[in-house]
């Protein structure tokens, strides 16, 4: 498993984000329960809302990535990173160590 957080989020809808390129450079993760895109840095043009103290949790197997979804505070999980990046990754809420 692989773990980075962050201090903010901003997320904003995928409709939202694929209408300015700019945002690109700041993409994180695309959420597979509601499909939001989550960016490291605020947005530009574009409404977006802010999560607080984040972790991106990462797994390339399957069965660790089931597993875990079921012990966190989970925000949001991906799943659409497997083929791109043969990586599972899930949001949770977290504190920095």
């Amino acid at each position: 498993m692989e773990s980075k957080f962050f201090k903010n989020l901003f997320v904003v809808s995928a409709d939202d984000f694929l209408s300015t390129k700019d945002n690109e450079k700041y993409f994180i993760f695309q959420g597979s329960k509601n499909w939001d895109m989550y960016l490291s840095n605020k947005p530009k043009s574009i409404e977006y809302y802010t999560l607080e103290n984040i972790e991106l949790l990462s797994f390339k197997e399957k069965n660790n990535f089931l597993q875990h979804m079921k012990n966190v505070d989970l925000i949001d999980y991906s799943l659409e990173h497997v083929s791109e990046l043969n990586m599972y990754s899930i949001l949770v809420n977290g504190n920095e160590n």
